[in-house]
């Protein structure tokens, strides 16, 4: 080995690892130390994952505690609504200016202007709005009122009864006919067509007019008959309520089955509705808010 090789040997030893990477050495070349502790912070920050849930078939009394099946999208009450109309009116710079000016006016010899120049247009201009919200809220409180009260047949000790959507729980096998609405998150168990096939439109979710097609597991494809459901046990586990629309992970269990895992391709999402099939049964996973279409409301 000649000379200028050892020498050449020797400065690199002397360089940092991170450094001889490199064959010509730049300080913006080497790993930022500041990036690391902005990767702990985004890792601190990030929401914590939902929690995962347990349902078991035809067991309603170990499925307890999850959110009932009653929606609200109104957005204010009786008690509620001067004070959040008054902060979402006066957080805007423009109101909250035009009430300052108003407020200076009250004082004597501030103000070359009346009392009352800005403070009567800024109050007629809050009562219109505030005419315009509680119009805006009753049509959504009508609209609740309507999609609550809907009927869905519910397999129960059973027999299938006709019930509201409120009364709808997790664990409930539901049936929803041709030109219904889902009224809640559904794992898909068996439909009228071969092999648990059924047809969806979701363009109260995603604004797709295309129908998508769902198909049940393989195991539960072939249950038409109610004594088929009474006698359906096993447990399904999956990740708690989320905003994802189109992903779902879980698995479910049949007695004597082994566990078998379950997509989105056996979801049926609250707000879409059955098209070119007949029947569906379906095993209600997510209610109410914890719903995909109430999470991304």
């Amino acid at each position: 080995m000649s000379q200028d090789s050892q020498e050449l040997n020797e400065i690199s030893s002397l360089v940092p690892p991170e450094r001889s990477r490199y064959p010509f050495y730049c300080p913006w070349a080497v790993p930022n130390p500041l990036t690391h502790i902005q990767d702990i912070w985004k890792r601190w920050r990030a929401p914590p994952l939902p929690p995962q849930r347990t349902i078991y078939i035809n067991d309603p009394a170990r499925n307890g505690g999850f959110c009932h099946n009653r929606i609200s999208t109104t957005k204010y009450s009786i008690v509620t609504f001067i004070p959040r109309f008054v902060y979402d009116q006066f957080r805007r710079y423009a109101n909250l200016f035009f009430l300052l000016i108003a407020s200076l006016q009250q004082i004597p010899g501030v103000s070359p202007t009346g009392q009352f120049t800005t403070a009567v247009p800024l109050l007629l201009v809050l009562l219109a709005t505030a005419v315009k919200e509680i119009i805006e809220d009753l049509r959504r409180h009508n609209a609740d009122s309507i999609e609550n009260g809907r009927m869905i047949d519910v397999f129960r000790v059973g027999i299938f009864q006709s019930i509201p959507w409120t009364k709808v729980v997790v664990g409930d096998i539901v049936k929803v006919c041709r030109g219904q609405f889902f009224p809640a998150d559904l794992i898909l168990l068996s439909s009228s067509e071969p092999q648990g096939v059924c047809y969806i439109e979701t363009s109260n979710l995603d604004g797709e007019t295309n129908l998508k097609i769902r198909q049940s597991y393989d195991q539960t494809a072939n249950m038409e008959k109610r004594s088929d459901l009474n006698l359906l046990r096993g447990k399904l586990e999956c990740e708690g309520p989320n905003t994802r629309l189109y992903e779902f992970s879980g698995n479910i269990t049949i007695q004597h089955y082994r566990p078998e895992p379950l997509s989105a391709n056996q979801v049926l999402l609250r707000g879409a509705q059955l098209r070119n099939t007949d029947w569906i049964y379906g095993l209600v996973v997510y209610t109410g808010h914890d719903t995909k279409l109430m999470r991304n409301s």
